[in-house]
């Protein structure tokens, strides 16, 4: 297979047992395939098209799905070695750079990684195109484009620098050796890595700012700042002016912990917050203003490890929950008043697997009718959508 191959529709429609809920399986081949990282779109603005990986060639490529249709076009034809994202997902693929693409919703070209080179492949025309190299250099952290689609920000180090440190840190581990040298935060620490912008017409690539530990994701806040995950020793969210000044943590680290995943929507900022002790972890819902710098937040008991949905919008407040035992997507409602507070089941999953291609990673279409999210049907990760047209905009939420 190629680019511009295509594949029948793989479509399954039917309803949720427990909840009646009409669900979408657009996907279905012997093959893990998922969509973009859920902090930024994966579908085309008028909803058509979606952007997603999968493996069924042997090879991690990104296709296009028709909404309509079901019919899957081919956008890639990558053959790096290795290609997973390493740390957070499975480091030892093939193809391109697995959860490192960013779609332009303005032009609808998906940006990304292939070897030492930068790429884009259209949605509707299908065609792909060179859009700069970049020697000695290895993408390692998710992406974004500007509002306005002219400018794509990644996170990238040097290629040599960072496979042998990434060799050491499995080496630690499979020694059992690795919180001994600092675990996690203490391996950031000795990864620098480089902030840039490329224009996405000429391929011009401008750095924003060096630093001397890894970050895992940059995407823009607005048109004139990223938003960073996380600062130095800690998780958390920091901002950068485009020409690398105003660095500023939001929402610093209090009692409620720090803040592990964010969205950015028209109504601010939504996140969820982690302390964790010995007994466990709580978890804190939050909403960052970001024109007061000022954020509110309300404790949901109960919860495990969480993902805080992603509605564009702000309206409609869902999550991915996984307790250790139990996977499931919910919705909250009234969070703020004790007598109607309700958590709602969406959709319970299967038990959740090791790295970012099983999560759910849940977010709304643009449509505002389907949640989209990734489910383990059968040992593959399958694109899922929900129907929640009825959900989405009830004033219940924040």
């Amino acid at each position: 297979m190629s680019i511009g191959d295509t594949h029948p529709s793989e479509m399954k429609q039917y309803n949720d047992p427990a909840t009646g809920r009409a669900i979408t399986q657009f996907t279905s081949a012997d093959a893990n395939s998922y969509p973009l990282y859920y902090f930024i779109p994966s579908h085309t603005a008028d909803s058509r098209y979606v952007c997603f990986h999968s493996e069924r060639t042997g090879y991690v490529q990104l296709y296009r799905l028709d909404t309509e249709t079901g019919e899957i076009a081919q956008l890639t034809d990558g053959r790096t070695r290795e290609s997973g994202w390493a740390i957070w997902c499975e480091p030892h693929l093939r193809g391109i750079y697995n959860h490192l693409t960013a779609l332009n919703v303005v032009t609808n070209d998906a940006f990304y990684f292939q070897d030492e080179e930068v790429r884009a492949a259209n949605l509707i025309t299908l065609e792909n195109r060179h859009v700069c190299d970049i020697p000695g250099r290895i993408s390692i952290g998710q992406t974004g484009l500007s509002p306005n689609g002219k400018a794509f920000a990644f996170i990238h180090a040097d290629r040599e620098h960072f496979t042998q440190a990434y060799s050491e840190r499995e080496a630690l581990q499979n020694m059992k050796r690795f919180e001994w040298e600092g675990g996690h935060q203490g391996w950031r620490n000795r990864v620098p890595c480089t902030i840039s912008l490329i224009d996405t017409e000429s391929g011009h690539i401008r750095d924003v700012i060096e630093l001397d530990y890894h970050v895992h994701h940059v995407f823009y806040l607005d048109a004139d700042r990223l938003l960073v995950n996380h600062p130095k020793d800690t998780h958390g969210m920091w901002i950068v002016n485009l020409d690398g000044s105003g660095v500023r943590t939001l929402r610093p680290e209090d009692e409620h912990g720090s803040i592990v995943h964010q969205v950015v929507t028209a109504n601010g900022i939504y996140y969820e917050a982690v302390k964790r002790s010995d007994n466990g972890r709580k978890n804190w819902f939050g909403r960052y203003d970001v024109a007061t710098d000022t954020w509110d937040e309300v404790q949901m008991d109960g919860l495990g490890y969480v993902h805080t949905g992603f509605d564009p919008a702000g309206k409609f407040l869902f999550f991915e929950n996984d307790d250790g035992g139990t996977h499931q997507i919910l919705s909250a409602h009234h969070p703020h008043d004790l007598d109607r507070y309700e958590l709602r089941v969406l959709k319970t999953l299967t038990p959740i697997q090791r790295g970012q291609r099983f999560h759910a990673h849940p977010f709304l279409a643009p449509n505002r009718k389907q949640l989209f999210y990734t489910e383990v049907i059968d040992g593959f990760s399958q694109v899922c959508a929900l129907d929640v047209e009825d959900l989405v905009d009830l004033d219940e939420y924040w």
